[in-house]
């Protein structure tokens, strides 16, 4: 059993906390930054309000282990490397390959999920497009977060299956 503080105290202690709050942040309540590695998009929760996405994409099905560059993302570069972004234009053009225009220069970027990073390219409002500045990153704005596409500047091969043992990229 432990101690019950009076009244008097458990005031004081709720108006140090807020005190301490307030000089920590003294803004507007913001965004909080999650990342679900399941459908591989980044969520913005909000403290003050909901918000509601205006897409959703199909549900992941597809069994993918690697990290490298055209698969999948990890937290730790979605939360510490994937700012600024800047609004682009994508499109697919074959197989895994889709041609972007990142500020005024077209390229070909490539991504192991092409089915669904063209999904999210048809149901995104213009302007929900962008990628992150010096990197092939896509980041496709729902409304309450952004899907993230992890894209390679050159073609990759197939995923492994969860029965293949292969675990890089390279053979």
């Amino acid at each position: 059993m432990g101690l019950i503080a009076p009244r008097d105290q458990a005031k004081s202690l709720k108006k140090g906390a807020l005190l301490m709050s307030e000089e920590i942040n003294n803004q507007e309540p913001g965004m909080l930054p999650v990342f679900t590695m399941k459908t591989q998009k980044q969520l913005n929760v909000t403290a003050k309000e909901g918000s509601k996405p205006n897409f959703v994409l199909d549900p992941e099905t597809y069994y993918c282990p690697w990290y490298h560059p055209g698969h999948n993302f990890h937290w730790i570069p979605i939360f510490n490397h994937s700012q600024p972004r800047i609004p682009i234009e994508a499109r697919w053009l074959e197989g895994k390959a889709f041609e972007v225009v990142v500020e005024g220069k077209t390229a070909v970027w490539y991504h192991h999920r092409p089915e669904r990073l063209k999904q999210a390219i048809s149901k995104a409002q213009p302007g929900d497009i962008k990628a992150t500045v010096g990197r092939p990153w896509i980041f496709i704005s729902t409304g309450d977060g952004a899907y993230a596409f992890n894209c390679d500047e050159e073609p990759i091969k197939d995923c492994p299956t969860k029965n293949d043992s292969e675990v890089s990229k390279n053979e």
